[in-house]
């Protein structure tokens, strides 16, 4: 059995187990992601369970046994509760990206840093979009699969003024695909993402599309619970405000 002190953690997503006790995916600098009990956190007097909520910053403590460990310490810890900064549809959506995407027991220290700083930068619903594509682009590197962004599949520095077809596993390719499902993207909107200068709408808008496609092709056909629940938010608003 592995013991672990108090350290600062990340809650990604937490459910209902039995009667009173919750089952939580954690993000831990030094340990990676984690999956642990909580035992008793939903009994009505347990003031844990609002500090149990997804993306908040906490100190816990654990004994992992195999595969699901054991809550056995909590402490608060200095960080932006996303539930009171907005942006906690898209904070969902980030963070079933991890839990859906990282092994457990994997530590990223870069890419919990990325994760803090994103939330932190998501108070800001001016930059949201840009600050979401950021992180995507890290998270895909984290993962093994950074993206191409500099040189095309010929080593041809990118063109601002051309536009490429971007091959999954290869990279942007000069030139118009055969496929007509293929994704089209500027070079400009490359370079922008190089440069993590995502200031521009329609540079904005082709990240989007690129960072769907890549991911997609590692979260496979299962539909994002985030994403749908965005979608039903959205429809709700506009019943409300037509």
């Amino acid at each position: 059995m592995v013991r672990a002190e108090l350290n600062p953690c990340y809650i990604l997503h937490n459910r209902n187990y039995r009667e009173t006790s919750l089952l939580l995916d954690v993000f831990s600098r030094r340990y990676g992601r984690l999956s642990l009990l909580a035992k008793g956190a939903r009994k009505q007097k347990n003031d844990k369970r609002a500090l149990l909520q997804p993306g908040r910053k906490i100190n816990i403590a654990w004994s992992m046994r195999r595969e699901l460990g054991t809550l056995t310490g909590v402490e608060p810890c200095h960080g932006i509760n996303p539930q009171e900064a907005g942006g906690l549809l898209t904070v969902f959506y980030i963070n079933e990206l991890l839990v859906r995407l990282l092994h457990r027991h994997e530590p990223h220290p870069e890419l919990f840093d990325a994760y803090a700083e994103a939330l932190a930068k998501l108070t800001d619903s001016a930059t949201e979009q840009a600050t979401l594509r950021l992180f995507e682009k890290r998270l895909l590197k984290a993962l093994g699969y950074g993206l191409a962004l500099e040189t095309d599949t010929e080593g041809n520095a990118i063109s601002p003024d051309q536009y490429y077809t971007y091959l999954p596993e290869q990279g942007p390719a000069p030139g118009a695909a055969p496929d007509p499902g293929a994704l089209q993207i500027s070079g400009r909107t490359l370079l922008a993402l190089a440069e993590e200068n995502l200031g521009d709408e329609i540079v904005l808008t082709e990240a989007k599309q690129l960072m769907r496609k890549a991911l997609g092709g590692l979260l496979g056909d299962k539909p994002l619970a985030s994403r749908e629940l965005y979608r039903f938010t959205m429809n709700i608003e506009q019943q409300h405000n037509p």
